[in-house]
């Protein structure tokens, strides 16, 4: 195991045959794994559908389509438990979508090894990078 997953795994007692992690652990691991590439790791929770939730969800896959994140709204219609979101803008833009304006579904983030509001303020700081002043002077 490597030092720097080893730090995510200090408070588990490690066994001769076997430790104990739980899916919080695993999902951190694999964000944390996922970092140099910037991925973010969405799990999304879907209770029992009622008209309400339902039409709910058909908004958010609606509000998902119109950012031009089709692929992401078919998905989370399939109710897709968890998604790898390469791009920390397109990452931020559904987080947010589902966090703030559904009564659909709930989410967790997992970002370079973070969660709850560690990982949002990663994703946000990487989401919402300036643009290099060279390239702002060459779009004008």
């Amino acid at each position: 195991m490597s030092p720097t997953l080893a730090k995510l795994f200090q408070t588990k007692t490690f066994g001769d045959v076997a430790t104990p992690v739980d899916h919080q652990d695993i999902v951190t691991a694999l964000s944390l794994a996922l970092a140099d590439e910037k991925i973010a790791v969405l799990h999304m929770l879907y209770p029992r559908v009622d008209a309400r939730n339902h039409k709910s969800l058909d908004a958010l896959v609606d509000a998902l389509h119109r950012h031009g994140l089709h692929e992401v709204g078919e998905m989370i219609a399939k109710e897709t438990r968890y998604l790898l979101l390469k791009n920390p803008v397109h990452a931020w833009r559904v987080f947010h979508e589902i966090s703030n304006d559904s009564l659909a579904i709930g989410v967790h983030l997992y970002y370079q090894g973070l969660s709850g509001v560690a990982a949002e303020q990663a994703l946000n700081r990487d989401a919402h990078v300036p643009a290099p002043r060279a390239a702002l002077h060459a779009a004008r």
